[in-house]
């Protein structure tokens, strides 16, 4: 199997983009801010994580490539707001 990324940058979600990563996964950014990635894992499925400030991202599990962007969304749509308007 295939495990390379294709070079892209997609809308996958309205406001939501896919961008490959240096490291070989995706960046996920919702309306330009970055709030997590994906990268592959074994046969279809990927690791999914959410970015937290201060920490590398909290892991999420293993998706299907769609699964584990909606993931992520979710993830950071139900992190605290911080006064800057970031996630925490």
């Amino acid at each position: 199997m295939d495990r390379r990324v294709p070079p892209a940058k997609r809308e996958v979600l309205p406001g939501v983009t896919l961008t490959v990563s240096v490291m070989g996964g995706y960046s996920i950014e919702r309306d330009g801010e970055y709030i997590g990635w994906i990268h592959a894992s074994v046969g279809d499925h990927w690791n999914a994580y959410v970015r937290r400030l201060g920490s590398s991202g909290d892991p999420l599990g293993r998706y299907p490539q769609d699964e584990a962007v909606r993931v992520v969304v979710v993830a950071w749509d139900t992190g605290v707001a911080l006064p800057n308007g970031c996630r925490s």
